[in-house]
């Protein structure tokens, strides 16, 4: 079959190849890919810096072509799952990771939406233990991630929902997804404005995806027994501290990342966004928006418009052998 392949040496740094078809084992499920996404963490691997699989991408959407007599999903299937090296024919995943596409959705949206729904439900329900009622503050709001994040957090019943970015020019969108209140953070300095638009109480739980530059604000921004959930690191990962203020708030940071996981793990979080999320799916609440559809050819050039943050919404590349 043939697969993008993260190149080692002279050359375009991603290729396509011919490698050796995968062979599904007990509790696995084969599936025939037919798109993928692109993510932050391609960038990464695509250096070398991130520990990637030898195939590239991190997700895909597909139909499952062979599963076990007993799985809870069987040969016909549709369906959106994470997997290390999505960018190939066929991939064989843990028959507990994929999540059925709704009917309604295509391929490239199930491509688009599953990372950032396992991220943001992740970051929202078992890191930040969201509570209905409590205020959510979603950082770099506009990315696949932060879109997803907004509308996952209403879906859960928090009672605001601020969106920070860099730049007001996706203010009217960001609404739109559910954000009742959008804050710059240009400045660099934006606790106070969190803090005017929570009445002073400050925000429940932060989704943190740029990192560093951001926790002395995020610890100011953040209520008594708030908690801060790491998921990204845009801007770097070193910041700075302030351990009184920490204890006086009696706050919470907590790092999260699917890279330390194992299946097991990985299957909690799947099995929750099917528990939580599968009405607001199959209703259409949290249909992912989709910048362009490019083919997987073109995948360097893809994850240039990425790098170059050139879109609004998820790219996604299209597995034309499969179509």
């Amino acid at each position: 079959m043939q697969a993008m392949m993260v190149a080692q040496g002279p050359g375009p740094a991603i290729q396509l190849r011919e490698i050796e078809a995968p062979e599904r084992s007990a509790g696995q499920v084969l599936i025939g890919v037919r798109a993928a996404s692109v993510n932050r963490a391609d960038l990464a691997a695509r250096g070398g810096t991130h520990g990637a699989s030898t195939v590239a991408g991190l997700d895909c959407a597909g139909v499952v072509l062979e599963a076990d007599a007993d799985s809870a999903l069987a040969p016909g299937d549709r369906v959106m799952t994470i997997v290390g090296g999505g960018l190939a024919e066929r991939v064989v995943v843990d028959d507990r990771l994929p999540i059925r596409l709704p009917d309604a959705w295509s391929f490239e949206m199930g491509a688009a939406a599953v990372l950032a729904l396992m991220t943001g439900h992740n970051a929202l329900r078992t890191a930040g233990r969201l509570i209905p009622g409590e205020t959510v503050l979603v950082n770099a709001a506009r990315s696949g991630v932060g879109q997803a994040t907004i509308r996952i957090a209403n879906e859960l019943g928090a009672s605001r929902v601020i969106a920070a970015v860099r730049s007001l020019r996706d203010e009217e969108f960001l609404k739109e997804l559910g954000a009742d209140t959008v804050v710059g953070t240009g400045s660099g300095a934006f606790a106070d404005a969190i803090r005017a638009a929570t009445d002073g109480h400050g925000v429940d739980v932060i989704v943190d995806h740029v990192g560093g530059p951001y926790l002395e604000q995020h610890v100011a921004a953040a209520a008594v027994k708030g908690r801060i959930v790491g998921v990204g690191r845009l801007g770097g990962a070193l910041g700075s501290l302030d351990l009184e203020t920490l204890a006086f708030k009696r706050l919470e940071i907590v790092g999260v990342t699917f890279r330390t996981r194992d299946n097991a793990e990985k299957a909690a979080i799947a099995a929750g966004v099917r528990a939580d999320l599968s009405a607001a799916l199959h209703g259409g609440r949290l249909d992912p928006r989709i910048d362009r559809i490019m083919p997987w050819t073109d995948v360097l050039e893809a994850q240039d418009v990425l790098a170059a943050d050139e879109h609004l919404g998820k790219i996604v590349l299209t597995v034309s052998a499969n179509a």
